[in-house]
């Protein structure tokens, strides 16, 4: 064989190494966005739920509720999200068996199950955020407001939701309004 064909051989050699390079690379890439968003459909999940236990409430006492226990919202252990409806006091699952302390507005991920997880409190969730967060109004014409937010990658950015029963002047990811009743996301941890 030539050392012209050898060449041209190594050439198309190296150049088919780097395609399958770049393919495998965002084949991985994207196998790991999949992932993250398959663990965010438990927050919308579990948004979903505490909203529906939320307008029952409300249709027999014309009021909502903080207190998760009073409505009946307690995601299973297991929980990679955390939920807040309100500072303090939070449920911490950070051991085998937790319980919630009385009057419960807010409840930790399950860092006992995914110890990878850190700990975060309602000091992690943007400003915007934070003072959003509970009954807003006075009732009947009042709105609540729970925030689910987690770790999907193990890096700085935490992964953002919110639902309320009230329109909220806040913007998803791609610069939505944010509107009453449908799970919102504010930050968006799969992106680069």
């Amino acid at each position: 064989m030539s050392s012209r064909r050898k060449g041209v051989f190594l050439v198309l050699g190296v150049l088919a190494c780097s395609c399958l390079g770049v393919v495998a690379v965002n084949t991985v890439r994207h196998f790991v966005r999949f992932g993250q968003r398959a663990r965010a459909a438990e927050c919308r999940s579990n948004l979903r739920a505490w909203y529906r236990l939320q307008r029952r409430h409300f249709q027999d006492t014309k009021t909502y509720e903080p207190v998760f226990a009073r409505v009946g919202f307690a995601p299973e252990r297991g929980n990679r999200y955390a939920y807040f409806a309100g500072r303090v006091p939070m449920e911490l699952r950070d051991r085998e068996r937790s319980e919630a302390p009385e009057g419960a507005v807010a409840i930790g991920a399950d860092t006992f199950q995914f110890t990878y997880l850190r700990p975060f409190d309602v000091e992690a969730l943007p400003p915007s955020l934070k003072a959003r967060l509970g009954v807003s109004g006075t009732c009947p014409a009042c709105a609540i407001t729970l925030a689910c937010v987690g770790n999907t990658d193990e890096d700085a950015t935490l992964d953002v939701w919110v639902l309320s029963t009230g329109a909220l002047d806040l913007q998803d990811v791609d610069g939505e309004a944010a509107g009453p009743g449908v799970p919102v996301q504010l930050v968006d941890d799969t992106r680069d």
